[in-house]
Protein backbone atom coordinates (compact mmCIF):
# COMPACT_ATOMS: atom_id res chain seq x y z
CA UNK A 1 0.00 0.00 0.00
CA UNK A 2 1.18 2.98 -0.70
CA UNK A 3 1.47 5.21 2.30
CA UNK A 4 0.10 8.72 2.93
CA UNK A 5 2.30 11.31 1.80
CA UNK A 6 1.91 14.36 4.32
CA UNK A 7 3.19 17.49 3.38
CA UNK A 8 2.68 20.83 5.22
CA UNK A 9 2.47 24.28 3.28
CA UNK A 10 5.64 26.00 2.45
CA UNK A 11 3.87 29.05 4.57
CA UNK A 12 4.27 27.16 7.87
CA UNK A 13 7.65 27.84 9.28
CA UNK A 14 6.83 31.54 8.60
CA UNK A 15 3.57 31.66 10.92
CA UNK A 16 3.95 34.09 14.40
CA UNK A 17 4.60 31.86 17.34
CA UNK A 18 3.63 34.97 19.48
CA UNK A 19 0.10 34.39 21.36
CA UNK A 20 -0.53 38.47 20.79
CA UNK A 21 0.17 38.26 17.25
CA UNK A 22 -0.77 34.55 15.95
CA UNK A 23 -2.76 34.16 12.96
CA UNK A 24 -6.41 33.12 13.21
CA UNK A 25 -7.06 29.01 13.00
CA UNK A 26 -6.92 28.17 9.58
CA UNK A 27 -9.13 25.73 7.71
CA UNK A 28 -7.81 22.48 7.05
CA UNK A 29 -7.88 20.51 3.48
CA UNK A 30 -6.40 17.84 2.65
CA UNK A 31 -6.37 16.03 -1.25
CA UNK A 32 -6.93 12.76 -2.39
CA UNK A 33 -5.66 12.31 -5.78
CA UNK A 34 -3.60 9.43 -7.92
CA UNK A 35 -1.69 11.76 -10.69
CA UNK A 36 1.13 13.71 -8.80
CA UNK A 37 1.00 16.72 -11.32
CA UNK A 38 -2.64 17.36 -10.69
CA UNK A 39 -1.83 16.94 -6.49
CA UNK A 40 0.70 19.17 -6.54
CA UNK A 41 -1.49 21.63 -8.77
CA UNK A 42 -4.08 21.60 -6.20
CA UNK A 43 -1.94 21.66 -3.29
CA UNK A 44 -0.46 24.94 -4.52
CA UNK A 45 -3.53 26.36 -5.08
CA UNK A 46 -4.70 25.28 -1.51
CA UNK A 47 -1.58 26.59 0.25
CA UNK A 48 -1.24 30.07 -1.38
CA UNK A 49 -4.47 31.12 0.81
CA UNK A 50 -3.40 32.45 3.92
CA UNK A 51 -7.15 31.41 5.15
CA UNK A 52 -6.07 27.69 4.35
CA UNK A 53 -3.65 24.98 5.70
CA UNK A 54 -2.52 21.93 3.16
CA UNK A 55 -2.08 19.28 5.58
CA UNK A 56 -1.45 16.35 2.78
CA UNK A 57 -2.11 14.26 -0.07
CA UNK A 58 -3.31 10.60 0.08
CA UNK A 59 -3.57 8.77 -3.85
CA UNK A 60 -5.93 5.79 -2.44
CA UNK A 61 -9.13 5.91 -0.23
CA UNK A 62 -7.60 3.49 1.73
CA UNK A 63 -4.69 6.08 2.48
CA UNK A 64 -7.48 8.98 2.51
CA UNK A 65 -8.41 7.46 5.77
CA UNK A 66 -5.46 7.39 7.33
CA UNK A 67 -4.70 11.08 6.26
CA UNK A 68 -8.48 12.52 7.66
CA UNK A 69 -7.97 10.02 10.73
CA UNK A 70 -4.70 11.90 11.41
CA UNK A 71 -5.50 15.46 10.18
CA UNK A 72 -8.94 15.85 10.62
CA UNK A 73 -9.37 18.09 7.32
CA UNK A 74 -12.40 20.12 7.46
CA UNK A 75 -12.55 19.93 3.34
CA UNK A 76 -11.59 16.97 1.35
CA UNK A 77 -10.51 17.60 -2.43
CA UNK A 78 -11.18 14.12 -3.79
CA UNK A 79 -10.61 12.53 -7.31
CA UNK A 80 -13.81 10.97 -8.42
CA UNK A 81 -11.82 7.73 -9.90
CA UNK A 82 -8.87 6.72 -7.62
CA UNK A 83 -6.91 2.99 -7.65
CA UNK A 84 -9.17 1.45 -5.32
CA UNK A 85 -12.60 2.80 -5.25
CA UNK A 86 -14.83 5.15 -7.11
CA UNK A 87 -16.14 8.50 -5.60
CA UNK A 88 -19.50 7.59 -4.70
CA UNK A 89 -18.60 4.90 -2.66
CA UNK A 90 -15.10 6.10 -1.34
CA UNK A 91 -17.41 9.14 -0.13
CA UNK A 92 -19.64 7.52 1.84
CA UNK A 93 -16.82 5.33 3.25
CA UNK A 94 -15.41 8.64 4.53
CA UNK A 95 -19.01 9.89 5.61
CA UNK A 96 -19.52 7.09 7.49
CA UNK A 97 -16.37 7.16 9.89
CA UNK A 98 -15.72 11.02 9.64
CA UNK A 99 -19.31 12.81 8.88
CA UNK A 100 -17.80 16.06 9.81
CA UNK A 101 -16.00 16.19 6.85
CA UNK A 102 -17.12 18.44 3.87
CA UNK A 103 -15.93 16.56 0.51
CA UNK A 104 -15.64 18.29 -2.82
CA UNK A 105 -15.78 15.95 -5.57
CA UNK A 106 -13.38 16.37 -8.62
CA UNK A 107 -13.31 14.84 -11.86
CA UNK A 108 -11.82 15.52 -15.62
CA UNK A 109 -15.70 15.04 -16.71
CA UNK A 110 -18.76 17.28 -15.86
CA UNK A 111 -20.49 14.25 -17.19
CA UNK A 112 -24.65 14.16 -15.01
CA UNK A 113 -24.12 10.60 -14.61
CA UNK A 114 -20.68 11.35 -12.23
CA UNK A 115 -22.52 14.77 -10.55
CA UNK A 116 -25.79 12.98 -9.71
CA UNK A 117 -23.73 9.96 -8.29
CA UNK A 118 -21.31 12.89 -6.41
CA UNK A 119 -24.49 14.22 -4.99
CA UNK A 120 -26.38 11.27 -4.04
CA UNK A 121 -23.35 10.18 -2.10
CA UNK A 122 -23.28 13.12 0.21
CA UNK A 123 -20.80 15.56 -1.25
CA UNK A 124 -20.75 19.03 -0.49
CA UNK A 125 -19.62 20.20 -4.09
CA UNK A 126 -18.80 18.75 -7.48
CA UNK A 127 -15.79 20.38 -9.27
CA UNK A 128 -13.99 19.87 -12.91
CA UNK A 129 -10.40 19.62 -13.04
CA UNK A 130 -10.44 22.43 -15.36
CA UNK A 131 -11.89 25.08 -13.77
CA UNK A 132 -9.42 28.09 -12.66
CA UNK A 133 -7.77 28.01 -9.46
CA UNK A 134 -10.39 30.89 -8.24
CA UNK A 135 -13.45 28.57 -8.69
CA UNK A 136 -11.40 26.29 -6.71
CA UNK A 137 -11.11 28.75 -4.06
CA UNK A 138 -14.23 29.91 -4.24
CA UNK A 139 -15.70 26.20 -3.75
CA UNK A 140 -13.60 25.13 -0.99
CA UNK A 141 -14.85 28.09 1.17
CA UNK A 142 -18.58 27.61 -0.07
CA UNK A 143 -18.36 24.30 1.57
CA UNK A 144 -16.61 25.42 4.74
CA UNK A 145 -19.39 27.83 5.14
CA UNK A 146 -22.07 25.24 4.40
CA UNK A 147 -23.31 26.58 1.11
CA UNK A 148 -23.29 24.18 -1.60
CA UNK A 149 -20.44 24.21 -4.37
CA UNK A 150 -21.97 23.15 -7.96
CA UNK A 151 -23.28 25.36 -10.25
CA UNK A 152 -26.94 25.83 -10.63
CA UNK A 153 -26.73 24.91 -14.29
CA UNK A 154 -25.15 21.81 -13.70
CA UNK A 155 -27.45 20.75 -11.12
CA UNK A 156 -30.36 21.06 -13.29
CA UNK A 157 -28.60 18.75 -15.68
CA UNK A 158 -29.09 16.24 -13.44
CA UNK A 159 -32.75 16.26 -11.63
CA UNK A 160 -34.74 14.02 -14.41
CA UNK A 161 -31.40 11.07 -13.77
CA UNK A 162 -31.96 11.29 -10.23
CA UNK A 163 -35.90 12.25 -10.27
CA UNK A 164 -38.06 8.33 -9.67
CA UNK A 165 -40.63 8.30 -6.87
CA UNK A 166 -43.41 9.58 -4.93
CA UNK A 167 -43.80 12.82 -3.07
CA UNK A 168 -42.46 12.66 0.10
CA UNK A 169 -43.64 14.41 3.29
CA UNK A 170 -42.44 14.92 6.71
CA UNK A 171 -40.75 18.88 5.82
CA UNK A 172 -43.57 22.34 6.53
CA UNK A 173 -44.29 25.23 4.35
CA UNK A 174 -40.84 26.67 5.37
CA UNK A 175 -38.68 24.32 5.21
CA UNK A 176 -39.96 23.50 1.70
CA UNK A 177 -39.46 27.24 1.19
CA UNK A 178 -35.93 26.98 2.10
CA UNK A 179 -34.74 23.52 0.28
CA UNK A 180 -36.27 25.40 -3.15
CA UNK A 181 -33.56 28.45 -2.75
CA UNK A 182 -30.68 25.95 -1.55
CA UNK A 183 -31.49 24.53 -4.95
CA UNK A 184 -31.15 27.09 -6.78
CA UNK A 185 -27.48 27.48 -5.02
CA UNK A 186 -28.57 30.21 -3.26
CA UNK A 187 -25.73 30.99 0.11
CA UNK A 188 -27.87 31.27 3.81
CA UNK A 189 -27.24 34.83 3.93
CA UNK A 190 -29.17 35.61 0.75
CA UNK A 191 -32.14 33.16 1.49
CA UNK A 192 -32.34 35.02 4.96
CA UNK A 193 -32.51 38.41 3.22
CA UNK A 194 -35.79 37.33 1.06
CA UNK A 195 -37.33 35.58 3.34
CA UNK A 196 -36.51 38.29 5.88
CA UNK A 197 -35.34 36.24 9.01
CA UNK A 198 -31.64 35.95 10.66
CA UNK A 199 -29.15 33.55 8.63
CA UNK A 200 -29.22 31.97 12.19
CA UNK A 201 -33.59 30.36 11.52
CA UNK A 202 -32.41 29.30 8.15
CA UNK A 203 -29.33 27.49 9.36
CA UNK A 204 -31.66 25.91 11.65
CA UNK A 205 -34.27 24.86 8.91
CA UNK A 206 -31.37 23.44 7.26
CA UNK A 207 -30.35 21.26 9.85
CA UNK A 208 -34.05 20.31 9.93
CA UNK A 209 -34.22 19.58 6.20
CA UNK A 210 -30.94 17.19 6.30
CA UNK A 211 -32.95 15.25 9.27
CA UNK A 212 -35.72 15.05 7.51
CA UNK A 213 -34.36 13.83 4.69
CA UNK A 214 -31.32 11.50 6.14
CA UNK A 215 -29.24 13.81 3.59
CA UNK A 216 -25.37 14.38 4.77
CA UNK A 217 -24.69 17.92 3.02
CA UNK A 218 -27.08 20.49 1.06
CA UNK A 219 -26.86 18.83 -2.44
CA UNK A 220 -27.87 15.32 -0.65
CA UNK A 221 -30.62 16.89 0.53
CA UNK A 222 -31.74 18.18 -2.76
CA UNK A 223 -30.97 14.83 -4.74
CA UNK A 224 -33.57 13.43 -2.21
CA UNK A 225 -36.09 15.86 -2.27
CA UNK A 226 -35.96 15.65 -6.63
CA UNK A 227 -35.99 11.77 -6.05
CA UNK A 228 -39.13 11.73 -3.67
CA UNK A 229 -40.62 14.42 -6.42
CA UNK A 230 -40.58 17.20 -3.81
CA UNK A 231 -38.51 19.66 -6.45
CA UNK A 232 -38.47 19.74 -10.01
CA UNK A 233 -37.10 20.96 -12.81
CA UNK A 234 -38.90 24.27 -11.77
CA UNK A 235 -37.30 24.66 -8.82
CA UNK A 236 -33.46 24.76 -9.77
CA UNK A 237 -32.43 28.37 -10.92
Amino acid sequence: MTPTRVVKSPTDELEPTSSETAAPARAKVAIVEDHSMVAEGFARIVAAEKDFEFVGTATTLADAMVLVENESPEVLLMDYHLPDGEGDQATRDVLARFPNTKILMMSGSDSDDLLGRAIEAGCSGFLTKTRPAIDIVTSIRAVLRGELAVRANDLAGVIERIREGALGDGLTGRELEVLRHLARGEPSEEIAAKLFVSVHTIRNHVQNILMKLNAHSKLAAVATATRLGILGLDDIG
